[in-house]
Parts: C-alpha cells; sequence; structure tokens
C-alpha cells in the first residue's frame, strides 16, 4: 500500500499496489521512510476524511490543486482529467483476507 496525509492528520489517502507508477522518487534508493511521487488514476485514489476537509483550487495552467482545508497542505494534484499526482510513502504490501 502507498499511503499519504496532510500535516494534521484530518485527510488520509492510499493507493493500492498495481494501480499507479512511478514518477519521481526523492532519493536514487527508496528506503522504508522515503516519499515518492506517484501519479494514479483518480479511481484508485481511495480518501478518507470528512468531505468539507478538501477544497479544490483551479490553476491557469489546467491543474487541479487538492489542499486540506483544515491545515492547508496540498494532498495531491489533477494534473490531467482523472489523473492525480500525489506524494505517498510505502507502507507494506496488502494482502487478501484470510492470507497469512
Amino acid at each position: 500500500m502507498y499511503r499519504g496525509n496532510c500535516k494534521c492528520q484530518a485527510v488520509h489517502f492510499e493507493l493500492a499496489d498495481g494501480n499507479h507508477f512511478e514518477a519521481h522518487s526523492s532519493t536514487s534508493l527508496p528506503t522504508d521512510d522515503s516519499k515518492i511521487l506517484l501519479e494514479a488514476d483518480k479511481q484508485h485514489v481511495i480518501v478518507d476524511c470528512a468531505p468539507s476537509s478538501v477544497a479544490r483550487l483551479h490553476a491557469s495552467s489546467g491543474e487541479t490543486h487538492h489542499i486540506c482545508h483544515i491545515c492547508g497542505s496540498l494532498l495531491f494534484v489533477e494534473v490531467k482529467p482523472n489523473t492525480f499526482q500525489l506524494e505517498v510513502m510505502f507502507t507494506g504490501h496488502s494482502k487478501p483476507v484470510g492470507a497469512i
């Protein structure tokens, strides 16, 4: 799983394994605590928060910036219709229910 959140922890989002492609890594060799910049289809990004916690800012470039309405942290950028660019951390592989 790939997960991220805002600075105040009011908004959490995640991206399931295999539903993304890597755009950039902040280090040449990612470690367990390094953040990775990914692009993903909007339908694969799960956002967990109150609906009023996320605000949208439309840029003249055509991008839409999604920010936390509480702390102002940038959550992700809609770089083109239905494609998000987001900074996440790898938190381990997801396991199906009942898997050991």
